[in-house]
């Protein structure tokens, strides 16, 4: 049998990749910025005795570009020293070149730097601000930490440097009360589900993801331009951004240059990739064995089943693992990337550019000129340029940009069919028993006596070929590209008043893609025994193929625009502190792959925001938010909604009375408020639009008119407009905790926090059928309950020269659904009153042991009952087991329980550290292939189903029921027996590291030299052992998350 195996890219591509990255980098304009500072490499010179004084002088600014004032330099070891001016100017007088010159002023670093030839020293000094004056990214700004009272989690980018491609797979387990489940592994189409706090509406509950300060995507953003990640959760904290920011927000935050000597930090990555926890098939001869107990009589002889495992012919008696044929154990993955930081007086900047490739886990067929393999490449670039105009004015530009190939076999030959391709291997493989099918089949000797080979196919059913599916049917190539641009003007106008400044910016984005469909059929034969006479096996074609790639494509995007201006005031009055913040919004949104013409209208969004602060002493703090927004959805008089928030809090360790020395910081705060939400469905772009408008389709139907009854379609109702439909609106109340011990050791946040929605905008349940409707009214009627608890606890101390930090996060949230106009039916039944997604089902109390069982329990009225089945409960007592009786079973299919935890250890140069994840409180339904002979004694089977009840061996404890020729509809109905627990706990990341640093290095213009090791999702914990259970599959047919191996270095010059 042909076995198509995978080969690896050839090599060069990385190194070509760097070159040409660090010469665009190095050719960037703004990198022609002014520089101050001597190389180590300088030679230390004596002034010869009678030559004239040397005077050094300078300028002496902050990370900002910024001048200075009173900054204290000192010649080191001398009493000799000078004081920066207004303008951050300083002259002193020095002994000789090379002398030290000592620059330290409250609230930034240290700095002890040597006198160049040139006698000409400019310093940037960076800030050492105290742990409660640190700036904290909040809602439309940022704040001192000490005076941040809202529920407010962050992540750096340190935390994230681990071989995901996707920036949103990188948060899970990274941050308290971030619900991130990741369903599949597949290159391309691998980004995760994604919640705040967990599920508080019927409709979307995504969180409003904000890429510097604009709506967008961060998925494909590469963790090179992020500075870091700030998840906003409470009302207060959220209240700014209006009715978008219901469901939280994610506040993503990149990189942006400082005053500073250029830093060039290149880093080259690669490794491999292994697909780990694969469903594991049956092999053929034991398929054959099952095959004929769950018939009850003999389909498959002795010696049909010895040929089959002996595997001395492997056309007439195939035995095929479609999963081996179809997926490679290891692929390999690779990343490049070049970042530029520096600037100073006039201009700063961050620049990066970054190569990533990625591929999948299917075998290459060496016959094609294309892959047949998943391969994905992507392409970032990001320019942000601060540029100081005036002393009170900034101007920032931001361009990023990032452009994905994605290349996959087209298993599917459906034009319209451009999702993921892996999955229909996986379903095919399923469908596909490993006996009927030869792989490939000879067809005869050419001209050349070269051997010919077909496609196999199966003699008697219509399932085909799942590796011609994979090596024979094309491919689709999808180019997708995200244009991000922003330009902000800041301007200080401490000329009315200090503190008072003002911020304008205007963004425009465009996304953009291309799907190229490049399809086709191969021809199958089936073998149909062996010729007598000349020995050669009959082949009967099956189908017959095409001799060339079809070509199908699609295209799509969207732009959008958005304009804010927004005044703020932070200004302290001896023990006051008091904030303002007052913003206009507007956003434009067009989905240039509108179907109808309502949702090719521009969508737009409309609002003001308002913040109050006060806070005194640093001990009383008070917040005031506020939100004013305007929705398309509804009609004038309920357009407009106001939605405020406060909050409060107490720094308790900052009282005089505070004598407990090992609590360094202790505060109490409490938040509350109301939030809302325009949507009227799961999801705001496929959703309806204008809901208080009806609009015109096709009606119910149509009728035939004329002798030749041609068909005329009606004209009706597709939506029925609701003029009174208003805004879904929630209350949120949270109430946290902050402790901090042995001066920061130890730092402990708890939150908790509940919230109430009613009005939320659904389809009614109950409106007859017979109202003529094509589609259900919307109405304000859905009603929800969401509350739990969030802790973030670290440790972060030494012993010795060897640093240490032990960190982890836990959260649980629960939801309940009150009100959803369900139609009345039993009580135990209803979906009212459990959670989003709540399993429901039939109790399962185990296997019938013999007839006389059966013949005394409840009748169960999903056909025959045999002894080895499932007995079920019959919880109402009616004396029947029927669909009545099924009763809430197990959890939701999104976690209740989240949760990660790590460690950290620095040792001079030497750096390790590790990094758990996991989920619990959540159950996923098995369905189709999962069941043995679902669909008759066809299909392939798990090895799993070796484990079963049989007449000899009547365990009631058996993984699987008695099996069946046809499918069981008594087995397979929903039950406890036909759920599974998700629970688990990934060792997510390992990471060791050495830094090489030292005056070899430095003569090179190396400042350091790291080479690592990092590993990812090296280990899986779980009761559920048939795959990853995180992907949620019914069967196993998910593509699992890959474990990756990866060496890298990054140097810093």
């Amino acid at each position: 049998m042909t076995n198509f195996r995978f080969r690896f890219l050839r090599g060069g591509g990385i190194l070509r990749s760097v070159t040409l990255l660090l010469a665009a980098l190095l050719s960037f304009p703004s990198l022609a910025a002014e520089t101050g500072g001597i190389s180590s490499s300088e030679s230390l010179t004596t002034v010869p005795a009678g030559q004239e004084k040397l005077i050094a002088k300078g300028k002496v600014l902050d990370s900002n570009g910024q001048p200075v004032a009173g900054v204290a330099v000192i010649l080191s070891g001398t009493s000799r020293g000078a004081t920066t001016d207004a303008n951050g100017y300083y002259v002193i007088e020095v002994p000789k070149i090379g002398a030290i010159l000592e620059f330290s002023s409250l609230g930034y670093k240290s700095q002890k730097v040597a006198v160049p030839k040139s006698l000409a020293l400019d310093v940037f000094l960076q800030d050492d601000a105290l742990e409660m004056e640190a700036a904290v990214v909040v809602g439309m700004g940022h704040q001192r930490k000490a005076s941040v009272i809202g529920a407010i989690s962050s992540v750096a980018k340190d935390n994230l440097q681990i071989p995901q491609r996707n920036l949103t797979n990188a948060l899970a387990g990274k941050v308290a009360g971030a619900v991130v489940v990741q369903r599949t592994g597949e290159p391309g189409m691998d980004n995760a589900d994604f919640w705040i706090r967990g599920i508080s509406s019927l409709n979307s509950s995504a969180p409003l993801v904000l890429v510097d300060g604009v709506e967008r995507s961060m998925s494909d953003l590469s963790i090179e331009e992020i500075e870091n990640i700030s998840i906003l959760k409470d009302a207060s904290a959220t209240a700014v951004y209006g009715v978008r920011a219901a469901n939280g927000v994610v506040l993503v935050t990149t990189r942006r240059g400082i005053a500073q000597k250029p830093a060039i930090d290149v880093k080259i990555e690669s490794g491999i990739s292994n697909l780990v926890n694969m469903p594991k098939l049956l092999d053929g001869a034991n398929y054959m064995r099952l095959a004929n107990e769950a018939n009850g009589t003999e389909l498959y002889t002795p010696e049909q089943i010895r040929m089959t495992a002996s595997g001395a012919d492997p056309y007439l008696y195939p035995n095929v693992n479609w999963f081996d044929e179809l997926f490679t154990k290891y692929s390999s993955n690779s990343q490049v990337s070049v970042n530029v930081r520096g600037g100073g007086e006039r201009a700063r900047y961050y620049v990066t550019a970054s190569y990533l490739r990625d591929n999948g886990n299917l075998y290459n067929n060496p016959d094609t000129d294309y892959s047949t393999n998943i391969h994905l490449t992507r392409y970032n670039f990001r320019s942000n340029i601060d540029m100081t105009l005036t002393k009170t004015t900034t101007l920032a530009l931001e361009i990023g940009a990032n452009m994905t190939d994605a290349h996959q076999p087209r298993t599917v030959t459906a034009n319209n069919n451009y999702q993921s391709q892996a999955t229909e291997l996986f379903t095919m493989s399923y469908k596909q028993d490993p006996i009927s099918t030869p792989v490939r089949v000879p067809l005869g000797y050419d001209e050349f006596g070269k051997m010919e080979w077909g496609w196999g196919a199966p003699l008697s059913t219509g399932v085909g070929n799942p590796a011609e599916r994979l090596f024979g049917s094309g491919y689709n190539k999808t180019y997708r590209t995200q244009i991000m641009s922003q330009i902000s003007l800041k301007q200080d106008l401490k000329f009315i008043t200090p503190g008072l400044n003002f911020t304008a910016s205007f963004s425009y984005d465009v996304n953009t893609t291309s799907i190229q469909a490049r399809g086709k059929l191969s021809s199958l034969y089936a073998v149909n025994g062996i010729n007598d006479d000349t020995g050669l096996y009959n082949l009967v074609q099956i189908r017959t193929g095409d001799e060339y790639l079809n070509y199908a494509h699609i295209n799509g995007g969207d732009r959008a625009d958005e304009i804010k201006a927004q005044l703020n005031y932070d200004r302290a009055f001896d023990k006051h502190r008091v904030g303002a913040m007052a913003m206009y919004y507007q956003r434009s949104f067009n989905n240039l792959e509108a179907a109808t013409s309502i949702k090719a209208l521009p969508y737009r969004w409309q609002g003001l925001a308002f913040r109050a602060t006060y806070s005194y002493a640093d001990k009383y703090f008070v917040e005031f938010n506020m939100g004013y927004n305007g929705s398309e959805n509804f009609k004038k008089g309920y357009r407009f909604g106001v939605f405020p928030a406060g909050a409060v809090g107490y720094l308790i360790s900052n009282e005089k009375f505070w004598k407990i020395d090992w609590i360094n910081h202790l505060k109490v705060r409490a938040s509350f408020g109301l939030v809302g939400s325009d949507a009227l469905g799961a999801d705001r772009f496929s959703a309806s639009r204008f809901g208080y408008l009806s609009t015109w389709g096709n009606g119910l139907g149509g009728h035939r008119f004329g002798p030749s009854a041609t068909l005329y379609y009606g004209i009706g109702e597709d939506q029925l407009g609701v003029g009174d439909l208003t805004w879904e609106k929630g209350f949120k109340k949270d109430v946290g905790l902050e402790i901090k011990l042995f001066k920061s050791a130890i730092s402990l946040d708890f939150d908790y926090f509940q919230e109430d929605r009613w009005d939320i905008l659904i389809q009614r349940n109950t409106v007859s059928g017979i109202a003529g409707l094509n589609n259900q009214p919307l109405a304000n009627m859905g009603k929800m309950s969401n509350h739990g608890f969030e802790t973030t606890a670290e440790f972060s101390h030494h012993i010795g020269p060897v640093k240490y930090r032990v960190y982890g996060n836990f959260s649980f949230a629960r939801n309940k659904i009150t009100e959803k106009d369900e139609a009345p039916t039993d009580a135990w039944r209803m979906r009212t009153g459990h959670p989003v997604n709540q399993q429901f089902g039939l109790i399962a109390l185990g296997l019938f042991e013999d007839q006389d069982e059966i013949d005394l329990s409840p009748e169960q009225k999903f056909g025959t009952v045999r002894p080895g089945d499932v007995k079920y409960l019959d919880y109402n007592k009616d004396g029947v087991v029927d669909y009545h009786d099924e009763v809430a079973i197990g959890y939701s299919s999104i976690p209740e329980i989240n949760y990660g935890f790590g460690l950290q250890l620095n040792w001079k140069g030497l750096d390790f550290g590790v990094f758990f994840r996991g989920q619990a409180h959540v159950s996923y339904a098995l369905a189709g292939s999962f069941f043995p002979f679902n669909t008759g004694l066809q299909g392939n089977l798990f090895e799993k189903a070796l484990d079963r009840w049989t007449v000899d061996n009547p365990n009631p404890r058996a993984f699987y029921p008695r099996l069946s020729a046809t499918k069981s509809t008594n087995n397979q109905y929903a039950s406890t027996r036909n759920i599974y627990d998700g629970s688990l706990l990934r060792l997510s990341d390992l990471e060791l590291g050495y830094t090489f640093r030292g005056k070899a290095l430095k003569s090179w213009g190396c400042q350091g030299i790291r080479v690592y090791f990092v590993g990812s999702n090296l280990a899986l914990f779980s009761p559920w052992k048939m795959w990853d259970p995180e992907t949620g599959s019914s069967d196993g047919s998910r593509y699992p998350l890959s474990r990756k191996f990866n060496i890298g270095v990054r140097l810093t010059f």
